[in-house]
Order: C-alpha cells, then sequence, then structure tokens
C-alpha cells in the first residue's frame, strides 16, 4: 500500500511539474538560438494560454540564463506569456 502510494504522490508530482505559473507548458523543438539578442525559436504546437496557433517562431526570454544548455534540435517544455505587448519566453525545461 505504501509503495501504491508513492507512485500515485510521484506521478502528481511529475504532473505538476510541468505546470508554470498558471499556465500548462507547451512542447516544442528549438530551430534556432541568438545568444547575442536572447531569442529562441521554437516549432511548437498551439500555446493554448495565449490562444496562438501551432507554428515556429522566435521569442525572447525573460532571463539570458534560460538559453543555457539549449541547442538546435532540443526537445523542450516551456512557457510563452504576454508581457507588455510582447510574446516572452518564462519558464523552460530541457
Amino acid at each position: 500500500m505504501k509503495i501504491l502510494s508513492l507512485a500515485a504522490a510521484l506521478a502528481v508530482a511529475a504532473t505538476t511539474s510541468f505546470a508554470g505559473g498558471d499556465h500548462d507548458m507547451s512542447m516544442g523543438t528549438v530551430t534556432n538560438l541568438d545568444r547575442k539578442s536572447n531569442v529562441v525559436t521554437i516549432n511548437h504546437g498551439p500555446l493554448k494560454n495565449i490562444n496562438m496557433p501551432a507554428m515556429e517562431m522566435g521569442y525572447a526570454v525573460a532571463k539570458p540564463s534560460m538559453l543555457k544548455g539549449l541547442r538546435k534540435g532540443s526537445q523542450i517544455h516551456f512557457v510563452v506569456e504576454q508581457v507588455n505587448g510582447q510574446y516572452i519566453v518564462t519558464e523552460i525545461m530541457k
């Protein structure tokens, strides 16, 4: 019984770890990085939280450190939010 409870707790933790604030994380593939401009280009499915269809688009990142460890072809989970009229990646998980 304890093993089942632990497994259930881990499943819940794994599911909630992909929640970025009030928004679920989306999945995508990094297709380009511009480290000088702090922009990551992502080929992604629909972004439900901002009502955006699937596409490939470049997004500024909230913090330059978010680009650390990323490379073309990286599969990521991420959150894009509209901040001051711009679409910004506010969270990335590799």
